[in-house]
């Protein structure tokens, strides 16, 4: 089982079309899986807010740079999302070292698996705490903004919440696998 799923030649997800993000989710590998998936999915909904908000600009004071902000999250979340299947295929790299029989050699695995685990479980929570800035900031357009775009900025306000939630819980998840390693 290989431990990355990206096409050959492709460096990002942001790069992949749709139907091969799918596909490199949906493949027997460890990574990109749900930590990528959340900050994809909240850069969808960081690209929704931004649109309605663009459609909003005479409907509230500040759409346009409530747009920009939610431009400047889609574009962190994506970079997330990559950073996230770097992190976890380094924590599963480091669990995978061996046990070394020696007490004094230990330390070089433990610290291995302690600095993996740091940034495993950092990345989700990036992508939580912006997936939540994007919901406040949906729920402003929502609220606010034009009415022909309230769909889209409930849809926004929806998915940015649902993959914060899955984000911090992988964090937890990769925090408590890690004791145990």
């Amino acid at each position: 089982m290989s431990s990355t799923a990206l096409p050959a030649g492709a460096d990002s997800l942001g790069e992949l079309t749709l139907a091969q993000l799918l596909d490199a989710l949906a493949a027997r590998t460890s990574a990109p899986a749900s930590g990528s998936a959340a900050g994809v999915v909240v850069a969808l909904a960081a690209a929704l807010c931004a649109m309605a908000a663009r459609f909003s600009e005479r409907s509230f004071e500040g759409a346009d740079e409530l747009a920009a902000t939610a431009d400047r999250l889609r574009f962190r979340a994506l970079e997330l999302a990559d950073e996230d299947t770097r992190a976890y295929s380094a924590l599963l790299a480091a669990r995978r070292l061996p046990v070394q029989p020696v007490e004094a050699d230990r330390g070089t695995r433990e610290e291995a698996i302690a600095a993996a685990t740091a940034n495993a479980v950092a990345v989700p929570l990036e992508i939580a705490e912006i997936g939540g800035e994007v919901g406040r900031l949906a729920t402003k357009v929502a609220s606010e903004g034009n009415p022909n775009l309230l769909g889209d900025a409930l849809t926004a306000v929806l998915i940015a919440e649902a993959a914060a939630a899955a984000a911090a819980t992988m964090a937890e998840i990769n925090l408590a696998e890690s004791r145990g390693a």
